[in-house]
């Protein structure tokens, strides 16, 4: 396969808990630059270093029972209305704080805005430690940490091995639309929670 450009393409960035639980954070991007088509091998080898981009601000605040798993990369079918895959890396993600680590709901959350005012995304952070909050809110220090990541996110990544220009941005499912990330985040000293829900309940 090879991508040309204008796809879009979904990143997910899998880790692992050392007992086997999976935490997943989902990226979306639209490919520009010169040089297309590329090839799937490259665009895949890009994802995974934006993704390391991402998450190396979070090295020394996750906790070291927490690592990065798999770089899974999908592309948009317009004609199928799904997505398909286009490869995976392993990803050697290894965070190093060995603090304990807070409740394995506990979040970071990091929001961002796009284009489309009425279209947010928003990231939820795992693995964060005791040592990342205090009297119940996060750090100054954490939520820094926390827009950094956010500041990644949203900027436009210059793929090194493919050359391509990756646009971050939301994939609105309802209205089937790419819209791109504008220079608008936030991260709250509140920490956020990933309720678990029951089987069949929810969506």
């Amino acid at each position: 396969m090879t991508l040309q450009a204008g796809d879009i393409l979904r990143v997910v960035a899998s880790m692992l808990w050392t007992d086997g639980n999976v935490a997943q954070n989902v990226y979306n991007a639209a490919l520009s630059g010169g040089g297309s088509p590329w090839d799937d091998e490259d665009v895949v080898d890009d994802a995974s270093s934006w993704m390391s981009n991402i998450y190396g601000n979070l090295t020394a605040s996750m906790s070291d029972e927490l690592d990065g798993n798999e770089i899974l990369v999908y592309k948009y079918d317009a004609v199928g209305d799904d997505w398909d895959e286009v490869g995976s890396n392993a990803w050697g993600f290894n965070p190093a704080n060995v603090t304990d680590q807070l409740p394995r709901g506990v979040a970071g959350l990091v929001r961002l805005w796009t284009v489309d005012p009425d279209v947010q995304g928003k990231k939820y952070i795992p693995g964060l430690t005791e040592n990342a909050a205090t009297n119940g809110l996060y750090t100054a220090a954490m939520v820094t940490i926390l827009l950094a990541v956010g500041a990644d996110w949203y900027t436009p990544f210059a793929g090194s091995t493919s050359g391509a220009t990756w646009t971050p941005g939301i994939w609105s499912v309802a209205n089937t639309v790419f819209n791109a990330g504008v220079d608008h985040i936030s991260a709250s000293a509140i920490p956020a929670y990933q309720r678990r829900r029951k089987r069949n309940v929810g969506i």
